[in-house]
């Protein structure tokens, strides 16, 4: 099933559900949803002025969440039902900077995906489709808790 976007594009239903989702920190940088289908996952972003670190380019942090966003929402296309997905390792290789007014693409598949874990690959490109960063993540799926109850305070 899928919605039609403002482009006049089909949407499908994972990547509908991933426009609607709301997470505070992707609001704040403004790493936006194009494209999310099972065991895939593609994230934009345009970078400004509070996405840089010293020498003008794109700090290494944002690369890396903007990489973890799409490969985990691509981990939760494949997770079982009434599941959460969280990264339990995270490795980026930067390969050459971003700079302010790039517009950046970043794309996530699932690799493997198992009863508790989905492993993950992903890349950054520029808009010429230049490679900036790649990565590998692997992500566990934990059982949401009962209503009420918060996974975080969940004891070791």
């Amino acid at each position: 099933m899928s919605r039609d976007t403002e482009s006049g594009h089909a949407e499908s239903d994972h990547t509908a559900a991933a426009v609607d989702r709301h997470v505070p920190l992707l609001e704040l940088l403004e790493i936006r949803p194009s494209h999310v289908d099972a065991g895939k996952a593609v994230f934009e972003m345009t970078v400004d002025e509070r996405h840089l670190r010293t020498l003008g380019i794109l700090h290494g942090g944002v690369a890396a969440t903007l990489l973890d966003t799409c490969m985990g929402f691509a981990a939760v296309t494949v997770a079982p039902e009434n599941h959460h997905v969280v990264t339990v390792q995270l490795n980026v290789n930067f390969i050459r900077p971003a700079w302010e007014n790039e517009r950046l693409k970043a794309t996530g598949e699932v690799r493997h995906s198992g009863r508790m874990t989905a492993v993950t690959a992903g890349e950054i490109h520029s808009a010429e489709g230049t490679l900036i960063a790649s990565a590998t993540a692997t992500f566990m799926f934990l059982p949401k808790p009962p209503p009420g109850e918060n996974i975080a305070r969940q004891p070791d």
